[in-house]
């Protein structure tokens, strides 16, 4: 048990050197404007493209936002995948104020494909731009969003730029659950070696910001490439990398927003679908990590002296501390609930294997593994 113990000392101290390495490389959006590209001495079109089902509470923050970018050489797409709420009219309506904004309305869902690939990749067959913005509709962005993005992909020469945007988190059961997402990623993967490591191992995506270089994403039809991928994000990011582009994953600094899940439920249902991803794949490594890191505590106190008690307590705050302030979270908040993150973070991975045993999980009246097994079908037939 000895030697337990020792192994999980020395990976909280792995962990604690990548959150630090994640604040000293500034791995945040920063301002870039006079980073800007420019085609034939104006500004390159950017497609700007929205997903939307069952989306009213949320699509006309994130179009009046969009209305208020200080970059105005956008279009703005909108599907609507078959909203069962008010969503479409209220798209209308916004686009009675920018005519900039386009609503496309969603067909019937094809065999084979899961919803947001499906409408991700109907949305880029209109966008005439020469760089394409994903968003998701529950997105809230600042004046200068677009303008800092672009100018951090163009700088960069990237093919693929994605970012955390900050969480908003309002009820006891979002804070006990929505910061595991960063605490898991910020404390595992150095977010710098995205960007200038070739390995398709060290990747990080997220769906909700998903930029790309139009003439890279035309050519290899991303979306259409993982149709049947319910964690397309992190599959996107590690395809750009196999096909020798660039891309980047970093932090927003806060002037990219979302307000992930309204409800204990919900947060853990939605993390539940990807959680096996930030652990390459392997659902068992997210469970040997979750143990790790609920109990690992307990052979460190038990086990070895003073001395390593001591720092491995100390690394435990300060490691989330760190991550907190990267994220831009409440720091006290986080380290009070940290146990309770823990248990949600358990019962995610829980109810991961639960889904994939049985092959179900719905989300927005969808059974998002349904595209999986239809595909996976027809490949056998």
């Amino acid at each position: 048990m000895i030697w337990l113990a020792y192994f999980i000392y020395f990976f909280l101290v792995l962990r604690f050197v990548v959150s630090l390495s994640n604040l000293l490389t500034l791995q945040w959006l920063r301002k870039l404007r006079d980073d800007l590209p420019m085609q034939g001495g104006k500004q390159p079109l950017v497609s700007v493209l929205i997903p939307a089902r069952n989306e009213e509470n949320n699509i006309c923050n994130l179009l009046e936002d969009l209305s208020s970018q200080n970059y105005e050489n956008i279009e703005i797409h909108v599907y609507d995948d078959l909203s069962e709420d008010n969503t479409g009219n209220l798209v209308k309506n916004c686009r009675k104020k920018d005519c900039r904004i386009k609503l496309i309305e969603g067909g019937p869902l094809p065999e084979g494909w899961t919803g947001k690939n499906h409408a991700c990749h109907q949305l880029s067959r209109y966008a005439n731009g020469d760089y394409l913005l994903f968003l998701d509709a529950d997105v809230r962005i600042g004046k200068s969003a677009i303008t800092n993005s672009l100018a951090h992909l163009a700088k960069h020469q990237l093919s693929l730029f994605s970012l955390f945007p900050v969480q908003k988190m309002h009820t006891p059961g979002e804070k006990i659950t929505v910061p595991v997402m960063n605490w898991v990623l910020a404390g595992l993967l150095p977010l710098i070696l995205t960007k200038i490591s070739s390995r398709s191992s060290l990747s990080a995506a997220n769906g909700q910001f998903m930029f790309f270089r139009a003439e890279d994403y035309h050519r290899y039809r991303f979306h259409a490439e993982h149709k049947n991928s319910i964690v397309e994000d992190i599959r996107i990011f590690r395809s750009v990398k196999k096909k020798g582009l660039k891309a980047h994953t970093i932090l927003s600094n806060g002037d990219i927003s979302c307000r992930m899940y309204n409800s204990y439920k919900d947060s853990v249902n939605g993390f539940s679908r990807s959680v096996a991803e930030f652990f390459g794949g392997h659902l068992h490594l997210a469970a040997l990590f979750a143990s790790v890191t609920t109990f690992g505590f307990i052979p460190v106190l038990v086990f070895l002296p003073s001395f390593y008690q001591f720092t491995f307590l100390t690394m435990l705050i300060i490691h989330r501390t760190l991550i907190s302030w990267l994220s831009r979270q409440h720091v006290l908040q986080n380290l009070l609930l940290a146990p309770l993150q823990q248990v949600s973070f358990c019962l995610m991975v829980i109810m991961a294997y639960h889904h994939k045993l049985r092959h179900n999980l719905n989300w927005k009246g969808r059974n998002v593994y349904q595209a999986s097994m239809q595909s996976s079908n027809t490949i056998k037939a």
